[in-house]
C-alpha cells in the first residue's frame, strides 16, 4: 500500500497546479468559505479550492482519490444538513459564474448555460434582461447546483415544470477525473440520475438549461390570520387552480416588516407567496380566492418583474435547523388545525410549516423520466425548527407534527433533507427509482467518492 501524502503537502500540490485559488486556514477568505448557509457544521478542510474550470474540478477529484481525503463540494452551501463542509478537501464552486444565452433545437428557442457555482438569484437577474427566466425555487440566494440535483420546485413549476424538466444537459466531472458533457443522448443513465438523484454522482461545473419567456409576473406576498380555515382554503385553491398560479403558503411568526402591524411581530401568520406567470390582465382575478380565504393582515401582491420575487428578506443564515419533508394529497380542517396547534406550542424564533401545491406540468411528466419520482403528490409540506441551542428539541417537534399528519403518500424531498435525516434516503425514491440509482452510482462512483451529501450507495455487484 502506498502511503497518503501529509495533507500540507497536498494544499501546496494543488496550488502549484491549478491556476484556480487555494485556501488554507488563516489565509483571507478561508473561513467565508468553510462555512455554509447553515451552521450545523464547523468544517476545518485542509484546504478550500475554487477552481477555475472544470479542468481544476478534475484535478481536486484526481487528488482526492490519490490522497484518501474526503471531497467536500460546496455549491450555494444552502443545503440544512451542512454538508458543504468537513475536514479534508473542500471543492468551492463558486468561482464557477459563467454564463451564456442561445438557442436551442426544439420550437421553445432558448437556452442557457450556467456556471455551477451562480446562484437563482444571479441567473434569474441576469436572464431577465433577455425577457427570460428558468424555474429555479423561491429564494434567490440559494445555488443552482444543489437545487437543480434534488428537483427544483418553485414558481414556475406548475406552468412551465420542474428544475430538472427543462435541463438539456450538464458538464460532470465523474470520480474517475473525466470532464464529460451529459444530455439525453451521451450517458443517458447518467443524466437521468441527475435530474433528482442529489450529488452523489459528480461534481456539475455547468448545467445547460431552457429557458422560457417571462418578464413580468402578479406575484408578491399575501399575509392572512394563520386560522384553521384561512389554512384549508388556500390549500384547496392553490391545488385546483390553473396551472400559471403557483402558491407557497408558509406559517411562520410574523416577520418584522414595515407593512405589518407591529403588535402582530412574532406571532403566528399565514404568508401566501403567489406567482400568477400567466396574461397579467388576469393576474387579480386568479388571485381573488386567495384573497377571499380571510380578511388580509397586509397584501404585497400586484405586478412585479418576475426576478424580484424570489427576492424575499429571509433570517435565516448561520441557523441550526432540524428540517422534515413530507407529501399530503389534501388539507382538511383537523390537519390545519395540528398544523397551527405545534406551531404555536413551540417558540423557536424560526419555526415552519410550509406547503406548496404541486401539480399541472410537474405531475404530467412520467414518474419514471427523472430520478424524482412524486409526480402524482398532491403537496410537499416542509416542517422546519431551530430551537437553539437544543436541536433535540427542534426535531423532535418537526418528527411529531410530520408524523401527526402524515397520509398515504409516503415520502420526502432530498432537497430539504436536514441534519438528523442521515439514514433516510429511501425516504426520496421508490424502491425502483433508488435501486436504478444505486446502479448508476456503481457505474459512475463505485467506490463513493462523493459520499459526503445525501449519499447514495452503490448497488453490490
Amino acid at each position: 500500500m502506498t502511503d497518503q501524502p501529509p495533507p500540507s503537502s497536498v494544499a501546496h500540490d494543488l496550488a502549484a497546479r491549478i491556476p484556480g485559488e487555494v485556501l488554507v486556514a488563516g489565509e483571507p477568505g478561508y473561513d467565508e468559505a468553510r462555512t455554509p448557509y447553515f451552521g450545523i457544521r464547523d468544517g476545518h478542510p485542509v484546504a478550500v479550492v475554487r477552481p477555475a474550470d472544470a479542468v481544476d474540478v478534475a484535478t481536486v477529484v484526481e487528488t482526492a482519490t490519490r490522497s484518501g481525503l474526503p471531497l467536500h463540494v460546496r455549491g450555494g452551501g444552502h443545503h440544512a444538513a451542512g454538508h458543504a463542509t468537513g475536514d479534508g478537501l473542500l471543492l468551492d464552486l463558486t468561482s464557477l459564474r459563467g454564463l451564456s444565452v442561445g438557442a436551442t433545437n426544439d420550437r421553445d428557442g432558448a437556452s442557457v448555460w450556467a456556471g455551477g457555482g451562480l446562484t437563482a438569484g444571479e441567473v434569474t437577474n441576469a436572464l431577465a434582461q433577455h425577457g427570460l427566466a428558468v424555474g429555479f425555487g423561491d429564494t434567490d440566494s440559494v445555488g443552482i447546483g444543489g437545487l437543480t440535483l434534488s428537483g427544483g420546485l418553485g414558481f414556475l413549476s406548475r406552468r412551465h415544470g420542474m428544475t430538472i424538466d427543462n435541463l438539456l444537459g450538464a458538464e460532470v466531472v465523474t470520480a474517475d477525473g473525466r470532464v464529460r458533457r451529459v444530455d439525453a443522448g451521451r450517458d443517458p443513465d447518467l443524466f437521468w440520475a441527475l435530474r433528482g438523484g442529489g450529488g452523489s454522482f459528480g461534481v456539475v461545473t455547468r448545467f445547460h438549461y431552457r429557458a422560457v419567456p417571462v418578464t413580468e409576473v402578479y406575484g408578491g406576498a399575501l399575509f392572512l390570520p394563520a386560522t384553521p380555515q384561512a389554512l384549508e382554503r388556500v390549500v384547496a385553491v392553490s391545488c385546483a387552480a390553473d396551472d400559471a398560479l403557483s402558491v407557497i403558503a408558509s406559517v411562520i411568526p410574523t416577520p418584522p416588516l414595515d407593512e405589518l402591524p407591529a403588535e402582530q411581530h412574532g406571532q403566528p401568520v399565514l404568508m401566501v407567496r403567489v406567482c400568477w406567470a400567466g396574461d397579467i390582465r388576469r393576474g387579480e382575478q386568479a388571485v381573488a380566492p386567495l384573497r377571499a380565504a380571510a380578511d388580509p393582515v397586509a397584501d404585497l401582491v400586484g405586478p412585479m418583474p418576475y426576478s424580484e420575487l424570489l427576492a424575499l428578506p429571509t433570517r435565516s443564515h448561520g441557523a441550526v435547523i432540524a428540517v422534515r419533508s413530507l407529501f399530503l394529497d389534501h388539507v382538511d380542517t383537523a390537519t390545519a388545525e395540528m398544523m397551527l396547534d405545534y406551531m404555536a406550542r413551540s417558540d423557536a424564533p424560526l419555526r415552519m410549516v410550509q406547503l406548496r401545491a404541486l401539480g399541472g406540468a410537474i405531475g404530467r411528466v412520467d414518474p419514471a423520466a427523472t430520478a424524482f419520482a412524486h409526480r402524482r403528490s398532491g403537496i410537499m409540506v416542509v416542517i422546519a425548527s431551530n430551537d437553539e441551542p437544543d436541536l433535540e428539541t427542534a426535531r423532535d417537534w418537526a418528527e411529531e407534527l410530520a408524523t401527526k399528519v402524515a397520509q398515504d403518500d409516503p415520502g420526502g424531498y432530498v432537497g430539504f433533507f436536514g441534519p438528523h435525516d442521515d439514514g433516510r434516503i429511501g425516504s426520496a425514491y421508490p424502491p425502483a427509482t433508488l435501486a436504478r440509482l444505486r446502479q448508476v452510482k456503481a457505474t459512475y462512483d463505485p467506490a463513493n467518492l462523493f459520499r459526503h451529501n445525501d449519499n447514495i450507495t452503490p448497488a453490490t455487484p
